[in-house]
């Protein structure tokens, strides 16, 4: 997002802030243009695997908002993971943050390494974009909530 000052139409004499939202960065995983075209990556893709193999680790049982204002902007939002996962880029590959709520009890250390591990080996291999470094916040832990159980289950049971 770009922030902007200028002076409020209204009173003239207050300074607002503008911000204006920027398209998603685009980024290019091709050595250019070949004959059969080029390819590029958003970081909407990107986000979207660092989502699903973080989620896949043992002893995460979510993502979570950097801030209460990206909590609240994440309620609003389509995709959950524009607020707990951040990805610069740089020309060493991507920096990545992404903010997690883990399961109480795991071991946060085993956890936020096996989460590197993944997204080290992943993220360059399905999009072609190379990973610098991956910072992981543990927000939260939480006591995971016991799955109920089918009415169908019980009544095979019975």
């Amino acid at each position: 997002m770009v922030k902007a000052k200028e002076k409020d139409p209204i009173t003239q004499d207050a300074t607002v802030e503008k911000v204006e939202k920027k398209p998603a960065t685009i980024i290019a995983i091709s050595d250019g243009e070949d004959e059969k075209g080029t390819v590029q990556v958003t970081n909407n893709v990107i986000a979207a695997i660092i989502k699903e193999y973080a989620l896949n680790v043992d002893g995460v049982l979510r993502t979570a908002p950097q801030s209460l204002r990206d909590g609240f902007a994440g309620i609003l939002s389509r995709r959950s993971y524009e607020s707990s996962i951040a990805i610069e880029l740089s020309d060493e590959g991507a920096i990545i943050t992404l903010a997690l709520i883990l399961r109480f009890g795991v071991s946060v250390p085993e956890v936020t390494k096996n989460i590197k591990d993944i997204l080290f080996e992943k993220i360059p291999a399905l999009s072609g974009y190379a990973v610098s470094k991956v910072n992981v916040n543990v927000i939260d832990l939480e006591k995971e909530e016991p799955e109920e159980e089918d009415e169908d289950e019980e009544e095979k049971t019975e």
